[in-house]
């Protein structure tokens, strides 16, 4: 306990020095292997999350609908027709 209130370093090193025996102890394909799957896991942790999220906001939506609050949101529903033409054509006298 008495190196805890010492200094960090002191744990650290110990670390720093264990790592680097144990990443001796393999070789560039493997190091490559198990960098590859993390990186795999990690691609599905966030693909799992990503679709539980789209879920859950399409059952919110459900729900909201189903409670009356059907929303008329749509791009174009507060624009309305010009009433005047945008070019207007020139009276051409011969």
């Amino acid at each position: 306990m008495a190196v805890w209130g010492r200094s960090p370093l002191l744990v650290l090193i110990p670390l720093w020095m264990s790592f680097g025996t144990a990443a001796a102890g393999l070789e560039e394909p493997e190091i490559c292997y198990v960098l590859d799957g993390i990186l795999f896991l990690y691609g599905i942790i966030l693909t799992a999350l990503y679709c539980r999220i789209k879920i859950i906001n399409a059952k919110q939506a459900g729900a909201a609908n189903a409670n009356g609050k059907q929303k008329d949101e749509s791009i174009y529903t507060d624009l309305t027709p010009h009433a005047q033409d945008t070019y207007e054509t020139i009276g051409m006298k011969k």
